[in-house]
């Protein structure tokens, strides 16, 4: 019974070892501060962003209107449409905050 776990334990520790290195190569996303970043530094950061960085970042402020408003369902299918109203808002608003912007569109 330990021989078993010493195996899986080494397996283990193999795997994670052998993984390290694709893992270093994704770079971290630095962090954002959403009540000061402007609409166009937004949509360059989105421009920048893996396709689940995005969908982490977009899930964020979904749900920071959560909380100012006070809806508790996520609803995929407005979740796409609001992501697709706010970038079309902040292409169109470069300058407005985009929190501002995301309470514009999902809110008002």
């Amino acid at each position: 019974m330990k021989r078993s776990f010493v195996v899986a334990t080494l397996c283990l520790a193999t795997s994670l070892l052998a993984s390290a290195p694709v893992a270093a190569k994704k770079t971290q996303m630095q962090n954002i501060d959403f009540g000061s970043i402007t609409c166009g530094a937004f949509l360059k950061e989105l421009s920048n962003a893996t396709a689940e960085d995005a969908g982490v970042i977009l899930m964020w402020i979904d749900g920071y209107l959560s909380g100012v408003s006070g809806d508790t369902v996520l609803n995929w299918n407005n979740l796409e449409t609001f992501s697709n109203e706010l970038v079309e808002y902040c292409g169109n608003s470069q300058n407005t905050k985009v929190l501002d912007a995301a309470k514009k569109v999902g809110i008002e």
